[in-house]
């Protein structure tokens, strides 16, 4: 996307801008390991840290992970990511599943073409593909309990070459948003039977083909109690704020937490004085960071640390 800050270190490509954090997240991790470094005679244990390039849909963790970088796995895995429209300076966290699994869902309706004044003559797939839009959304809120909250959306819809030709086929894309493997199952399950019969009504065939992104993130309870712990050591009760629902937003850290008991925290980064609620959030072309808010952060990923070797998840 084309940045819009007006930052004087805005991004100079033309539609290339980082909305959602990374570098800080980046900064702050440096930064704990400077604090752990100058420490190191004092800790109980080993810390390693984990700079992770290929976070935005590339699976980084993942790889890394197959590239032998949790072998021997570790004891607790802590990380922190910014969220630009919460209060400044707030930690917080929620125990089990936090953020959601993502799947990417394509479709292809494919039917005949033809003249479009004579459709009578065709199997058309555009009509086809606008009642698999609708049809998968009333899915959604009759197959699924609004507790467990997934959520699919169409984000592209593809179709023609020229106002008066009916074309042979449509093409849709979209992502799907669950909170556990049992409902990720279910939802690829349900789309699939959807978008094959609405497209038989129509006397058209469909591909259903969906790519794997990140599995749930799910924190551990005695990661967020040591989390909560230290955000209010930080900053008093209110340095913490205790999540009531899961984020639909996916996170690859979801593949160390597999692996290894922790969390993920975020780290509120509105400006200080601002009203949080009207900050524009990550992946917006007007994403806006205070700095300030940074050392916060380094100091907490590195009280992480220190805090586990010295008592465990005692």
């Amino acid at each position: 996307m084309q940045e819009e800050t007006g930052l004087d270190f805005a991004s100079t490509i033309p539609g290339r801008m980082h909305a959602c954090g990374h570098d800080t997240h980046t900064a702050m991790l440096a930064g704990a390991a400077r604090i752990l470094a100058d420490r190191r005679e004092e800790l109980a244990g080993e810390v390693h840290f984990m700079f992770q390039p290929g976070e935005e849909g590339f699976h980084g963790a993942r790889y890394m992970i197959e590239d032998g970088l949790l072998d021997p796995l570790p004891d607790a895995a802590f990380a922190l990511h910014i969220m630009p429209n919460s209060p400044h300076g707030v930690i917080a966290g929620k125990t089990g599943a936090m953020l959601a699994a993502a799947d990417q869902l394509d479709i292809t309706i494919t039917g005949r073409g033809g003249h479009a004044s004579m459709p009578h003559q065709c199997d058309d797939p555009v009509p086809a593909a606008a009642a698999i839009v609708t049809g998968l959304q009333t899915m959604i809120t009759r197959r699924f309990a609004a507790a467990e909250a997934c959520v699919l959306t169409i984000t592209r819809m593809e179709a023609g070459t020229a106002h008066n030709i009916i074309p042979n086929f449509a093409t849709l894309r979209g992502t799907m948003r669950t909170l556990s493997p049992e409902r990720r199952a279910e939802l690829r399950d349900a789309v699939v039977e959807v978008a094959s019969g609405i497209a038989a009504a129509h006397r058209c065939t469909v591909e259903v083909n969906f790519i794997d992104g990140f599995p749930v993130t799910l924190n551990d309870e005695r990661a967020i109690t040591m989390g909560r712990a230290i955000a209010q050591e930080m900053g008093g009760e209110a340095g913490w704020h205790e999540m009531t629902h899961s984020l639909m937003g996916a996170e690859d850290f979801s593949y160390v937490l597999e692996k290894v008991p922790g969390a993920m925290f975020f780290l509120g980064v509105a400006h200080e004085g601002e009203d949080w609620t009207h900050c524009c959030g990550i992946h917006s072309s007007m994403m806006m960071v205070d700095e300030s808010a940074m050392p916060k952060g380094a100091a907490f990923l590195a009280s992480c640390a220190t805090r586990f070797l010295e008592q465990g998840w005692g």
